[in-house]
């Protein structure tokens, strides 16, 4: 069986469950899948919201059991947030993004539970474009080490 993405599962699952009614479904990049990060946050035929989705360092964590025959499995995602509508509008898709998170905790196969762990606001120079980090790990405990 081919190992799990969680970058791609990321993306899916945000661009699957996004709730526009709480806010515009923004744009969806995941950076280790080959796409160009290239988006116009001021063009409204590209939307002004993107959210872009990456591997954070560590990409895999494993923490033996014992001697070794299990692990504890975390992976770790990096989800930026950038807008270009107001402050407001990064909080609320944070907020969107969390609310995805926390309902489906316990819903993917391939991990026993998904964390929304923190949430960052940025502060740059760049006029009137909002940016945030949010923080989500995949985690699998006490799983089975290959060998």
């Amino acid at each position: 069986m081919p190992e799990t993405i969680p970058s791609a599962t990321t993306r899916s699952i945000l661009s699957t469950n996004w709730n526009l009614t709480n806010v515009v479904t923004p744009t969806f990049l995941d950076i280790n899948s080959g796409v160009a990060l290239k988006h116009d946050l001021r063009q409204t035929s590209a939307g002004q919201d993107l959210v872009v989705i990456r591997i954070d360092v560590p990409g895999q964590e494993e923490t033996p059991i014992g001697n070794w025959l299990y692990v504890n499995r975390v992976s770790r995602v990096l989800v930026e947030l950038y807008t270009a509508v107001n402050r407001q509008r990064l909080y609320d898709l944070m907020a969107e993004v969390r609310r995805i998170m926390h309902a489906r905790r316990h819903s993917e196969t391939t991990y026993q539970r998904i964390q929304f762990k923190n949430f960052t606001e940025l502060v740059n120079e760049n006029q009137n474009i909002w940016s945030g980090r949010v923080i989500l790990e995949y985690v699998n405990n006490a799983v089975l080490a290959e060998t």
